[in-house]
This record gives structure tokens, sequence and C-alpha cells, in this order.
């Protein structure tokens, strides 16, 4: 019947489809991955150590030197 082929056809191109799109979008990822990191420009005052944001500097300024 006309209308199973029809079925039959659609469905495989759309998988092809979906896995034309998967693929890239894992290239595309993994593209990113070997794009080489920012150099972190936020020194710790008490320590030689760098960080990314200020959210981290607080973070290790209130466990690692507590009280100063």
């Amino acid at each position: 019947p006309l209308w199973r082929h029809t079925i039959k056809t659609g469905s495989a191109d759309f998988e092809k489809a979906r896995v034309a799109r998967t693929e890239l979008k894992r290239r595309e990822r993994k593209q990113r991955l070997l794009l080489p990191k920012p150099t972190p420009s936020i020194p710790c005052p008490q320590c030689p150590r760098m960080f990314h944001a200020t959210l981290g500097l607080r973070s290790h300024l209130r466990f690692k030197h507590p009280g100063k």
C-alpha cells in the first residue's frame, strides 16, 4: 500500500536528519572543548592562587583563610 511506503520513507528520512543533526551538535561541542581556556585573573590576597570569578575567590577565602 502507498501509505505504508510513505510512512516508511518519511520515518527513514526523519531518522537520517536526526542523526545528522546529532553528529553536527557533537562536532560543535567537541570543537569548543579544544579551545584554550582563559587564564584566571583574580588573585587571592593571602596565597598565590588565582581565580576566574569573584565567587570562587570568596568561597576560597571563607574556607581556606577564615578569620583573616
